[in-house]
């Protein structure tokens, strides 16, 4: 079946009424996203779903206005970052700045074929005609041809997509020592080890932990030997699960979100089949070395990796100082 189309007279847009994810693996494909990188509505869902590995988008680090992308077979993924925040919406400054740099990666990766919906215009609320304008001028001359694909034969697909619900997340101002679980409830404790080699990686969260559970012990003996990033220590007592994510190899480097993503896959594996409705734990990350956004990266990040076990609860113990 031919698709409608509107052609501009430059040959560089072409809108097309046809699911973006419909589209031949020979285009690659972009979408807007926010720094925190949470995606938990509209079209970033499907992208999330379908692409995964947001610990690597995370890891570097792009800034508003700026782009991230995956390298997925033989095409590119682009994440457009046009806002701090989820709940925020862009400028036409913001997606401007981040158009540009789309365009110039589509330069280096030599791209030829992009497809993308009308970006910044479905629950961002820019204005499409301008949004075009700022495409047709960056792209000129650039020898790369655009889709932009609307929902209009896939409007069940798009109601689909407009929001997911994803676990819940709480912040607390309490210590570990006074976290009540449920009845029959384990409750899960996920801490960060942020290196791999001796002496021990040990700081007030897991001494915390430690009061309360007593796993110190098992966990210094299990640092005698080489530890690999991404490794998931695991320590289970009758009343919780404490999981220790190493996410670095030295505490001096920045912290790495896809470390952290791969122990929340293996937790995810030795959970899933235990419990309906899990709690975890995490601690707020005072370090100012990070970035600001860390901790929200974190929790996006957490959400993101045990979506398929929502509902579930995710406590944020937060510091009096924090």
């Amino acid at each position: 079946m031919e698709l409608k189309s509107d052609i501009d007279q430059h040959n560089i847009i072409e809108e097309v009424n046809i699911f973006l994810f419909d589209m031949p693996e020979e285009y690659s494909l972009g979408h807007c996203v926010a720094k925190d990188m949470r995606m938990s509505a509209g079209i970033a869902i499907y992208f999330k779903r379908n692409f995964g590995r947001v610990g690597e988008l995370m890891d570097q680090r792009p800034n508003v206005g700026s782009v991230a992308f995956l390298q997925h077979n033989d095409r590119f993924i682009y994440y457009l970052v046009t806002k701090e925040f989820s709940n925020g919406k862009p400028s036409y400054n913001s997606i401007t700045a981040a158009i540009t740099k789309l365009r110039d990666f589509i330069v280096q990766h030599d791209v030829k074929k992009l497809a993308i919906p009308r970006i910044g215009c479905g629950l961002d609320k820019l204005d499409w005609s301008i949004v075009r304008r700022i495409i047709e001028n960056l792209f000129q001359n650039v020898g790369c041809t655009i889709k932009i694909c609307h929902f209009t034969h896939n409007l069940s697909k798009e109601s689909e997509l407009l929001r997911v619900e994803h676990p819940s997340t709480i912040k607390v101002h309490k210590n570990i020592k006074d976290i009540e679980k449920r009845e029959f409830e384990k409750l899960n404790i996920i801490l960060f080890s942020r290196k791999t080699t001796l002496p021990v990686y040990w700081d007030q969260h897991f001494q915390s932990v430690n009061e309360k559970y007593c796993f110190k012990s098992q966990y210094y003996k299990d640092y005698q030997t080489d530890l690999e990033v991404g490794q998931c220590l695991y320590y289970s007592t009758i009343e919780a699960n404490i999981f220790v994510i190493v996410t670095n190899k030295n505490t001096t480097d920045n912290f790495s979100y896809q470390n952290l993503e791969k122990g929340l896959v293996k937790i995810k594996m030795l959970i899933e089949n235990d419990q309906w409705h899990p709690t975890f734990i995490i601690h707020r990350m005072n370090n100012h070395i990070f970035e600001d956004l860390i901790n929200k990266k974190i929790v996006s990040l957490i959400c993101s990796a045990f979506l398929d076990l929502t509902p579930c609860l995710i406590l944020q113990l937060v510091s009096s100082n924090s």
